[in-house]
């Protein structure tokens, strides 16, 4: 169930990326009254937010939550909620609704709880989820060997959050505590768009895309599932 686009230039994904969404968020306004879109952190998605805050939508209506949290404030440059209130939050999206999952509590696994509660009342099936994946096959915050994953990556599990402490590395930085939506919320989705940049994720793509234990490369809990459609955005 996955549908790769392959782009030459990147200008040229996210023109093409942001008219998706703008057609998928229309479409479940029009049948629903309302829209939920789903966004991650990270430089690579900027573009598309800047573009999609843009769009002439009715924003009022649209909930816009994230799919990961690094367990910081939102002064912290690594901030996500930060992130995108400054790259999408705007325009006219500035109208959407934010859900943000960081709480005022210390660590993740005591916010947990207030934070699920939140994104209990985002109506279901979720609208679009847009996702990243690092180089060690994560998405979202589902990292490999990381603490509480076995939790967080249960098919079945009616969680939508899940607190996780990932192993540190380049990939993760020093922000290893981590609040996540699971791999089960995120097959509560209509569409789910996976946006990589660059030949090394590509190449860790194509090796997700082959059978394989998910704890290994986590992605492959949305690749290798018929639930719910997969789309890649892909550029050089």
């Amino acid at each position: 169930m996955v549908r790769e686009f392959h782009f030459e230039h990147r200008t040229h994904l996210f023109t093409a990326l942001t008219a998706e969404c703008h057609d998928i968020l229309s479409e479940s306004l029009s049948k629903n009254g309302s829209a939920t879109l789903f966004v991650s952190g990270g430089s690579t998605p900027v573009p598309l937010y800047e573009s999609l805050s843009k769009a002439e939508l009715a924003w009022k209506k649209i909930k816009v939550a994230l799919v990961d949290e690094r367990w910081v404030d939102q002064q912290n440059p690594a901030s996500n909620e930060a992130l995108i209130k400054r790259s999408l939050l705007i325009n006219n999206a500035k109208a959407a609704t934010f859900f943000g999952m960081k709480t005022t509590d210390d660590r993740a696994n005591k916010g947990q709880s207030q934070t699920e509660s939140r994104y209990r009342t985002l109506p279901q099936p979720f609208t679009v989820a847009i996702v990243g994946m690092g180089i060690d096959g994560h998405t979202a915050s589902l990292f490999p060997g990381a603490k509480g994953l076995n939790t967080a990556l249960k098919m079945e599990s009616e969680q939508i959050t899940a607190a996780i402490v990932a192993k540190q590395s380049a990939v993760t930085g020093a922000n290893t505590e981590r609040l996540t939506l699971t791999l089960s919320a995120l097959l509560k989705c209509e569409r789910l768009i996976i946006l990589l940049t660059g030949e090394d994720k590509l190449a860790v793509f194509e090796q997700a895309m082959k059978p394989g234990p998910i704890e290994e490369l986590p992605i492959r809990g949305l690749l290798h599932q018929e639930k719910v459609p997969v789309e890649l955005y892909w550029a050089p």
